[in-house]
């Protein structure tokens, strides 16, 4: 059982064939095998098409009644109408906010591009948009991007906005803390230093990010965490790990990245040959802003036949230092420098 108000997830669910076997997966959907994982789940397709109510309702129905829901708003509203209380962006506001009361959503997340500076105009804009926006039993977030909103005029004025309305602000806390709180925190995370879902997380960032995620849930009682990069679903289930056990696992670089990356192979025993054949193509993450397809560590491998993948890890440690590629110390040093609050 889950200490405290902490809901770890992602941004979408469709890539889960990384994190579990086939054999988790078989006779159900993959909604239904995400949520087995995650408590909480943020519905990110919907940012490029609208779904049908029906859609919302019966995602719904395919999980337990504890599981949560937030939704990403559609790129219409956020990134061609930008934020402007116009005729298309209000009728789709009540479009997502008929999604949300479907689902029973937590939160409505309102993603703005870099290129919607901060400014008088913008804000003005934004507090129409926001008077005249439905959004039913549904609270409301929105995630500023760029650097236009750091400065302290700028932050300022966006307090005032969004305490005013009642909208939570969305950061990334490796990089900024939010201007405004509501009942609950809410964090999105796209990588270091700047938007890079290339990136994965060292377990010493991980364990500063959750340090951080305390604090807030001291302040709001509730705490939000989408992972947004490549390798989400192992980020997120490093960071429940330490939430649910008090510990992380071994770090997964060096000849770990290896077993990190076969670890939903279940076609046990297979042979150097099979391996590169089915799995030759994986990426596999040497460090944290680097991966490379898993067949070219495979290929220095013997040839002789696996049991079981305790083996090939092994066999990773044995022929690490050929690769070139730095051992689990050194990827674990090689983190960007923090700037979130508190680092």
């Amino acid at each position: 059982m889950l200490r405290g108000l902490i809901l770890i997830g992602t941004c979408g669910w469709s890539r889960l064939y990384q994190a579990l076997p086939p054999s988790r997966r078989r006779g159900r959907s993959v909604l239904q095998a995400y949520a087995d994982l995650f408590p909480v789940a943020e519905v990110n397709s919907s940012f490029y098409r609208f779904h049908r109510v029906e859609t919302y309702r019966r995602w719904r129905e395919e999980v337990p009644e504890s599981f949560e829901f937030t939704i990403k708003c559609h790129r219409s509203i956020t990134h061609e109408e930008r934020l402007r209380a116009t005729e298309t962006a209000l009728g789709n506001m009540q479009k997502m906010a008929e999604a949300a009361e479907a689902c029973g959503a937590e939160a409505l997340v309102l993603q703005t591009p870099a290129s919607l500076r901060a400014g008088e105009k913008t804000l003005r804009e934004a507090e129409r948009f926001f008077e005249r926006a439905e959004r039913g039993g549904t609270s409301l977030a929105w995630e500023t991007r760029g650097e236009s909103w750091e400065g302290e005029e700028a932050r300022r004025a966006l307090r005032e906005l969004l305490e005013r309305y009642g909208i939570v602000h969305v950061t990334d806390p490796f990089k900024i803390e939010p201007v405004a709180l509501g009942e609950f925190t809410y964090f999105r995370l796209h990588g270091l230093p700047d938007y890079n879902l290339r990136y994965t997380y060292t377990n010493g960032q991980l364990l500063h990010l959750y340090k951080l995620l305390k604090g807030y849930e001291r302040k709001t009682g509730r705490v939000y965490v989408l992972f947004n990069n490549y390798a989400m679903y192992r980020d997120a289930e490093r960071l429940q790990a330490l939430h649910r056990e008090g510990e992380l696992p071994p770090t997964p670089f060096g000849p770990r990245s290896v077993w990190w990356t076969l670890r939903v192979l279940e076609e046990w025993p297979s042979t150097k040959e099979q391996l590169l054949s089915r799995c030759g193509r994986w990426r596999c993450w040497v460090e944290p802003d680097r991966s490379v397809e898993l067949g070219t560590i495979l290929q220095r491998f013997r040839d002789r036949t696996y049991t079981r993948l305790e083996e090939v890890l092994e066999e990773a440690e044995r022929i690490w230092e050929e690769t070139g590629y730095p051992t689990s110390e050194e990827a674990e040093r090689r983190t960007v420098q923090l700037q979130a609050r508190g680092s």
